[in-house]
């Protein structure tokens, strides 16, 4: 079976996270809302470690 994928999210998941860096620098959960294919959800949760990534559709 073939997993959603969306190529947009690879494209821009690297400077997205350079904003969530900053923007969650302090924060310990974050709920996404519309998380689509999940794959930011999934690469941010990796990369911000600290935080506890909640998400939805």
């Amino acid at each position: 079976m073939e997993l959603p994928f969306s190529q947009a999210c690879e494209n821009n998941k690297d400077p997205i996270l350079g904003v969530l860096e900053v923007a969650f620098a302090n924060a310990s959960r974050v709920l996404e809302v519309g998380s689509g294919t999940g794959q930011h959800a999934v690469y941010f949760a990796k990369k911000l470690s600290h935080l506890e990534w909640q998400a939805s559709d």
